[in-house]
């Protein structure tokens, strides 16, 4: 896969998470640009996407993650779970 199918898999799958949380709206609209503070996400919104993330790459997630302020954005994000990924030597499919 290339770099920016990668990342779109990746929004992709917190998106598919972030649909069973129903305070949050405008999923669909996530952008890498987008402030995790500003779209509403809490720390137990993040406990979804990590947990969802490790259930498929296998890959655990650390407690420190857990605040929404460490990731400021859905690409900073993105850019944490692919490393995390490929560190552990899984690539996204």
């Amino acid at each position: 896969m290339t770099q920016t199918s990668d990342r779109q898999l990746v929004v992709q799958l917190i998106q598919d998470a972030l649909t069973e949380q129903p305070h949050l709206t405008g999923i669909d609209q996530l952008t890498e640009d987008t402030s995790l503070i500003e779209f509403g996400m809490d720390s137990l919104d993040l406990i979804v996407v990590l947990s969802r993330f490790e259930e498929r790459w296998g890959v655990p997630y650390d407690e420190e993650e857990v605040d929404p302020l460490v990731f400021d954005t859905v690409g900073k994000l993105v850019d944490t779970l692919l490393a995390r990924a490929r560190a552990a030597g899984r690539e996204p499919q």
